[in-house]
């Protein structure tokens, strides 16, 4: 759960507060999408550019290394492990000029889940997160950003502490961010 904290506290610094019209689909976002996938201990980072190239790398028991191409589409195609089609019941939903926000949730069968949506300045950020009992090991996070510019992968891939230095300049290399 702290990786989701952190990953959700770093979503919400990229935005710069201007206002966009909170009707645009997530799909017309411009710019880069990042995404986080962690299950217990095991971290993905996903980054898909403009162009469609997807770079990602996974990090474990302080080990890290970039994925090769068969294990991205594995990624890519799959949706995210934990995430539920019907969050549970909406506790919050909140539309103004701009900005759009959404939260979610649901307690019972031994954990909690719940999401996240937030739309605004040209970003849609999804946090997907189920904590099915005690203990970290079975937690499942998972966070979208869409709408971000090169120099907030730079910051994101620079604030993966997950990820050692060779791997966070292997990703900026393949994504031509360098």
């Amino acid at each position: 759960m702290r990786a989701l904290l952190a990953a959700l506290a770093l979503a919400l610094a990229a935005c710069d507060g201007a206002a966009t019209d909170s009707t645009e689909s997530e799909a017309a976002a411009p710019g880069y999408t990042l995404e986080i996938r962690a299950s217990g201990e095991a971290h993905a980072f996903l980054i898909t550019a403009p162009d469609g190239r997807v770079v990602g790398a996974r990090a474990a028991e302080g080990a890290s290394a970039l994925m090769d191409q068969d294990t991205l589409r594995t990624y890519s195609a799959a949706a995210p492990a934990g995430e539920q089609a019907d969050p549970g019941r909406e506790v919050v939903s909140l539309r103004l000029p701009g900005v759009s926000l959404s939260v979610s949730g649901d307690e019972g069968g031994g954990g909690e889940s719940g999401r996240v949506s937030i739309n605004a300045d040209g970003h849609s950020v999804e946090v997907n997160a189920n904590e099915d009992g005690p203990g970290e090991s079975d937690d499942v996070a998972n966070i979208r950003i869409s709408g971000v510019d090169e120099a907030e992968v730079r910051d994101f891939i620079a604030k993966a502490d997950e990820l050692s230095p060779a791997v966070q300049a292997e990703m900026l290399a393949a994504l031509g961010l360098e």
